[in-house]
């Protein structure tokens, strides 16, 4: 297969260029926004085949792009890494006829109002939830079931949009925010009240190769309020552990439309009593740094390994046919966002053995604000520990370490 790509420019950097070319093979096109072309153009001078458009997010001459793209390849295949591509690649493949109805298959994985529906259909728990069109639908939700309510985007990605509504108050603010009396792409759900766990994982073949449960000890929309973003894995011999990886075979293997090879990404509540609630699940890994965990954990980067697999159907990651890899050492995670204000000086490395993978993305002299997705973080580092109460201690003290190493100007402070 001539793989056509659309990934955005912090993916790609993730990567070398001998990376590149071994996932997706010679003579593919990767598609991404112009907004990083200068800095991608300085990595990947030679060996790669990039394509920029303006506002690649939001553009709709991407698609179009892509169509001329793949007539001019043999045997093309349209591959998205990112959540708001998964329909854009989806789309041009049905057109091309090179798949049929994957885009209303990944539809199920973009809505999350259809996919709950769906989940609770099989028997799966959920929250409480409502489309809205208008106000009253929230009044009437309210009114029946009482704060607190998350009001989100169906479609929506990185967390944005998302709103915990805590009473009146709340509700009269979140309206000022909107434009206009009809919503168009909006649900109303009762907010769930238990512990926050992630599962990402990848299918080759119809077969699961990596499944990996992990903690969130600080949620999404706390991250995007300003709070460091952690997590870690779950020993194998906590019982929770295998119930996740279980749920998560079950949602992917028989109450999605999944493609045979496929990346995942799962979000789901524990309750007090023991319930597994669905959040939401999506086509490709989660964002922030877990791709760089799984590499670290499983020693797979299960990124490259799924496009590998997407090149070339024959091809087979797996030992044996139904086992999946166990992971070879306990990891966690930590993302920290930006404050307001601007970046005086950072700490390009870090003093500690047990962080296996240290990423700034921080630039000194950067005027930041407040991030809108949970993608705009400054730093992403991996460290390792031998239990989970030992990655706790070792985030805390990592994280403690780069607040005092990195110095600020607030508005404040101004």
């Amino acid at each position: 297969m001539k793989i056509i790509l659309f990934a955005p420019p912090k993916i790609i950097l993730q990567h070398s260029v001998t990376e590149w070319v071994d996932a997706i093979g010679p003579n593919s096109v990767i598609l991404t926004c112009a907004s990083a072309k200068d800095a991608l153009m300085r990595r990947f001078s030679d060996g790669l085949d990039i394509r920029f458009f303006q506002n690649f997010n939001d553009s709709p001459e991407v698609e179009l792009a892509a169509i001329d793209i793949a007539q001019s390849l043999s045997q093309p295949l349209c591959v998205a890494l990112a959540e708001i591509d998964v329909l854009r690649a989806a789309r041009v493949n049905d057109y091309l006829g090179l798949s049929a109805n994957a885009a209303v298959q990944l539809e199920m994985y973009r809505d999350k109002y259809a996919m709950k529906a769906r989940a609770q259909e099989a028997g799966l728990p959920v929250s409480e939830m409502a489309v809205v069109r208008s106000a009253m639908d929230i009044r009437r939700f309210i009114d029946r079931l009482g704060y607190p309510v998350v009001l989100k985007p169906r479609d929506g990605r990185g967390s944005n949009g998302v709103c915990v509504i805590r009473g009146d108050a709340d509700l009269a603010a979140w309206l000022k925010t909107q434009d206009s009396s009809t919503f168009y792409n909006t649900m109303i759900e009762r907010f769930v009240a238990g512990d926050h766990y992630i599962v990402n994982g990848l299918y080759v073949a119809g077969r699961p190769i990596m499944i990996s449960p992990v903690r969130v000890l600080t949620s999404a929309l706390d991250f995007l309020g300003g709070r460091s973003h952690d997590l870690h894995m779950l020993e194998p011999t906590t019982p929770l552990r295998d119930r996740l990886v279980a749920y998560s075979r079950r949602l992917v293997e028989e109450v999605m439309p999944s493609p045979p090879t496929l990346l995942f990404h799962l979000e789901v509540f524990v309750s007090p009593d023991g319930t597994i609630i669905l959040g939401e699940i999506a086509s490709r890994l989660g964002g922030v740094f877990f791709n760089q965990e799984m590499t670290e954990a499983w020693g797979i980067d299960p990124r490259m390994t799924f496009l590998r697999a997407m090149q070339d159907p024959e091809f087979e990651r797996a030992p044996e046919p139904q086992m999946m890899v166990e992971p070879v050492r306990l990891v966690g995670q930590l993302c920290v966002p930006p404050r307001e204000g601007v970046l005086q000086s950072v700490p390009e490395s870090c003093p500690f053995d047990f962080v296996r993978a240290y990423r700034m993305s921080g630039v000194a002299g950067r005027q930041y604000g407040q991030m809108a997705f949970t993608n705009a973080e400054i730093l992403n580092a991996i460290v390792e520990g031998h239990s989970e109460a030992e990655l706790r201690a070792r985030l805390r003290q990592l994280e403690d370490w780069f607040h005092t190493a990195c110095q600020w100007e607030t508005s404040a402070a101004a």
